[in-house]
């Protein structure tokens, strides 16, 4: 009798066998695609100052886990040596994170016309000599803003960066900080900067970079593990948004209309930026009513914001709770969109497998995945399989990490995954079934997927597979005759497979020939 004996696998051809080891067949199992918002690290919609009061039920706060502050400089840091980060961030604290459960960014602001205050910078700033210009703010009132490209205004700023940065870096609910430094807002323009205030205070193109790069470095060194924030300006500012790539420092733009953000950031700085591990993020350039009175669409807003690879948006559209109901749906579609969403396409198993008491049992799986979001995800993770019995307890688990990893899981491009799970010889035969689930295994964080089937312990439960008894018969894993004249056996691209002259014994064999990389 003839017979082929395989000890080895050989992955290219036996995955693409139409029958299985033992005569079973390969089946294939399609997961349903969910429409649940995912709260994942690193991106994610985010509630500008939302209300006290709010309900864990309330639409806005199903759709946002990231609550976003921002404070002027001198409400933290009223005077020299003073610093309010207790009193400031203990109540959000409390609230946000500890009782809702919820994620934190903020920007720190030097300059601000919304701010009724005469001082967004603190006055014993301006005591210590750092000079100043006066504005007019929103309310008709006189501010007096730092010149800050002045040295001393550097030294005393970011003495406070550093500060901050002792308080808050690597606080777990920590999603991101802005660089709010320069500029009105923080964004890179000088807004009410008259030519005459920049002659007095000896403004320069040159002086304006030199300052960014020192506060970009001041941030990077306070927040080695935090997400950092710039606003990003048009093409002549791009030395300044490069060498803040180069720092470490992500970006964002404040400026969101029907016709893209400000500058078109989106398309000539985001799009290859994102490539390079830059995260991006937008806010829209007005509410809602404004928006309305300028006959700007929010659905076209939204949509242009969502061509661009952003992993991050601010709903700052207005009071959540009289926002109309077209722009909450809206929103929450934005959230189903916005940053990476992997799915499970499909998964390719054969849907029995051996046991024989005395050696690991294979389960061998082809699965195909899918970025369903935006934009790139920025970790790089790993999947993990698991064969659950019948009480849902663990008897085997593999971990696969990704050889194209999960950095390089492009928007609306598949990727395929082969492994093979081993089962402990121990296992008794019977019905298990397949779960699987995605994480950061340095730090066990799971990441949701876009698909149903999630458990408590966030496993994504898919297909039932049995275990089956098996003789042990010495080394030999499958065993074949190929006397019938015909074989169930096919072959990967470059690979051909026919039946053959005999064998090592009997009246045929069969021959695999190719090369296949």
């Amino acid at each position: 009798m003839a017979g082929l004996a395989i000890v080895t696998l050989l992955t290219n051809a036996l995955w693409t066998q139409q029958v299985g080891p033992g005569g079973y067949s390969v089946e294939t199992f399609v997961p349903q695609l969910s429409d649940d918002v995912l709260f994942n690290p690193r991106m994610g919609l985010y509630l500008f100052y939302p209300p006290q009061d709010a309900r864990p039920e309330e639409w806005f706060m199903q759709i946002a886990d990231i609550v976003y502050f921002r404070p002027d400089w001198a409400e933290l840091n009223p005077e020299e040596g003073v610093y309010r980060f207790d009193e400031w961030y203990g109540p959000i604290h409390d609230l946000w994170v500890k009782k809702h459960g919820k994620r934190v960014a903020f920007r720190i602001m030097s300059q601000s016309m919304h701010s009724k205050g005469r001082y967004v910078t603190p006055k014993w700033v301006f005591d210590k000599g750092v000079p100043g210009v006066a504005h007019i703010n929103l309310y008709g009132e006189e501010q007096i803003d730092p010149v800050f490209w002045d040295e001393r205004y550097l030294d005393v700023h970011c003495e406070f960066i550093r500060r901050l940065g002792e308080y808050f870096d690597g606080r777990p609910e920590l999603e991101f900080v802005d660089i709010g430094s320069i500029g009105e807002w923080g964004e890179m323009h000088l807004a009410r900067w008259t030519p005459e205030q920049l002659e007095e205070t000896g403004y320069s193109e040159s002086r304006y970079v030199a300052a960014y790069r020192r506060v970009i470095d001041a941030f990077a060194a306070a927040f080695p593990r935090t997400q950092v924030f710039l606003n990003v300006g048009g093409p002549e500012r791009l030395t300044i948004m490069d060498y803040a790539a180069q720092r470490g420092i992500h970006f964002r733009q404040d400026g969101l209309t029907p016709s893209g953000a400000s500058y078109d950031v989106g398309e000539w700085l985001y799009k290859p930026y994102s490539r390079r591990g830059v995260v991006c993020n937008f806010e829209f350039h007005s509410g809602l009513e404004e928006m309305r009175q300028k006959g700007w669409d929010l659905r076209a807003t939204i949509e242009k914001g969502l061509s661009a690879p952003i992993s991050y948006l601010n709903t700052n559209l207005g009071y959540y709770r009289t926002l109309p109901e077209e722009a909450r749906e809206l929103l929450a579609q934005a959230a189903r969109r916005i940053g990476y969403r992997f799915v499970l396409v499909r998964l390719d198993y054969l849907p029995r497998f051996r046991l024989d008491g005395t050696r690991p049992g294979r389960v061998l799986l082809t699965s195909v995945w899918r970025n369903d979001g935006v934009a790139p995800c920025y970790d790089s993770l790993a999947v993990e399989w698991s064969l659950l019995d019948a009480q849902g307890k663990t008897v085997a688990t593999q971990l696969d990490f990704p050889p194209n990893p999960t950095t390089r899981w492009w928007p609306g491009e598949e990727q395929t995954l082969r492994s093979v799970m081993r089962v402990p010889a121990s296992t008794p035969p019977g019905e298990y079934r397949l779960a699987v689930r995605m994480l950061l295994p340095e730090t066990g964080q799971h990441i949701f997927l876009g698909i149903a089937g999630r458990d408590e312990q966030d496993r994504y439960l898919l297909c039932p597979i049995a275990g089956m008894r098996a003789e042990a018969a010495g080394a030999v894993a499958y065993e074949e005759d190929f006397e019938g004249g015909q074989t169930p056996w096919g072959a990967v691209e470059g690979i051909t497979v026919a039946l053959g002259p005999p064998g090592h014994s009997g009246q045929a064999s069969l021959l695999i020939a190719g090369t296949r990389q």
